[in-house]
This record gives structure tokens, sequence and C-alpha cells, in this order.
């Protein structure tokens, strides 16, 4: 009998190092983008996401940071590049990271 696959155990082994960034001097980290909880799922497209789903995202990703980093202002094309960079760290984008496709 095979035995059962131990999600936890993945979940401790597959762990990426924090993703660090600078604004404005400021660091900030965040998980690697893989780490977000499944529950942002129900409220982001990842394979095309808008303006308001890498809002989001990042929203979960910077957690208690997101206060101070939305009062600093941010042109809307280095968002997404912050994005970019975020999935990039992981090495797969988010819609593509096979803890989410399932591969």
């Amino acid at each position: 009998m095979s035995t059962a696959f131990d999600l936890d155990v993945w979940v401790k082994e597959a762990r990426c190092e924090p993703f660090r960034f600078t604004l404005s001097g400021q660091l900030f980290t965040m998980p690697a983008a893989g780490e977000l909880d499944k529950s942002v799922l129900t409220s982001v497209n990842l394979e095309s996401p808008s303006a308001r789903d890498i809002e989001t995202l990042l929203k979960s990703g910077l957690g208690d940071q997101w206060g101070q980093f939305d009062e600093i202002p941010v042109p809307l094309a280095a968002l997404g590049e912050l994005f970019r960079q975020w999935q990039k760290h992981e090495g797969a984008p988010l819609g593509e990271s096979s803890a989410l496709s399932g591969s």
C-alpha cells in the first residue's frame, strides 16, 4: 500500500526566499508569489490579470506593509514591472506555477 502524499511536507520544502524590493528608500518584503493563500484565487484572474487583479495580489503579498506602500506615489508602469519581477523571482508567472497548474 502506498503512503499518502503529505502536502504539509511539500509546502515546507517548497518555500522560496521572500521577494524584497525598495521604494522611496524603504524595504518591502513579500512571500514568493506561489506562496499566497489559495483564497486569493476567488478574487483575481491569473490568466490575464487586470490592474485591479494586480493590486489585489500586491495587497495580499504585502499584507501589513500595504498601507505604507500605498502612501507612496508609484507610476502604473512601475507597478506592472514590480508585479513582473515578483513573478520572475519564483521562476514562473503566477498562472503558470506548478503549484497552481497541477503539472
